[in-house]
């Protein structure tokens, strides 16, 4: 394990997957082609809406499980990420309204976003940190791709007043990150180990990878 403080360690692993997701996806290069259409923005739309959706009352249901453990500073945490994320699944379904009946026709969130809001509530049964660890994961993350992620849909017709979704966590996830790394020192009493919170991390990296692999084949095949 690299050497440094928690957030240092975090920081890296982030960035390292954040890397390799960009390597080994062609989903930006498949929407700067042009070649994105809208059953695949659908169902990108859709599988957000659902990810904020259940982000929501998992962070909701963090902040009461952390209470019952005795952890008042992770229950405080998990409230003000609650509070941050209250109706970001509200830009997803506006985003997906602007969009052909027959692109949002039937339309699921993807099996891995489901895996993904799973993959949280497993992480929070494990320790409150891991989930600490997902958080920070998601919000720098966001930060690191959004720009050129909405660059890339520019290329296949999208303007950034029809990806709310995506412009306003952009907007949002900077500074949250920030915060987030400074409440991991604060909150961090040694455990789990910095080795099980990059771990969570590559948890969410792998199923966001699957994720994409998903809306790629969605783009193929529309």
């Amino acid at each position: 394990m690299t050497s440094g403080t928690l957030a240092a360690v975090l920081k890296q692993k982030i960035e390292q997957v954040t890397a390799d997701l960009r390597a080994s996806t062609p989903m930006a290069e498949i929407a700067r082609a042009g070649r994105f259409p809208p059953r695949a923005l659908a169902f990108y739309l859709e599988s957000l809406r659902f990810m904020f959706e259940q982000s929501q009352q998992n962070l909701a249901s963090a902040s009461l499980v952390s209470e019952a453990r005795g952890e008042s500073g992770l229950a405080e945490y998990f409230t003000r990420k609650r509070a941050e994320e209250d109706g970001h699944d509200a830009w997803a379904r506006h985003d997906l309204s602007l969009l052909p009946g027959t692109a949002t026709q039937h339309i699921q969130p993807a099996l891995a976003v489901v895996r993904l809001t799973e993959l949280q509530r497993t992480l929070l049964a494990k320790h409150g940190m891991l989930f600490v660890a997902y958080v920070l994961w998601a919000e720098y993350f966001t930060a690191l791709v959004g720009d050129e992620w909405l660059e890339a849909l520019a290329h296949s017709g999208y303007r950034r007043d029809q990806l709310s979704a995506v412009t306003e966590h952009v907007a949002l996830d900077g500074a949250h990150a920030l915060d987030g790394f400074a409440a991991l020192e604060t909150l961090w009493r040694g455990e789990p180990s910095a080795f099980e919170l990059c771990a969570a991390v590559d948890q969410a990296a792998h199923e966001f990878k699957l994720f994409c692999d998903e809306v790629c084949s969605v783009a193929a095949h529309s």
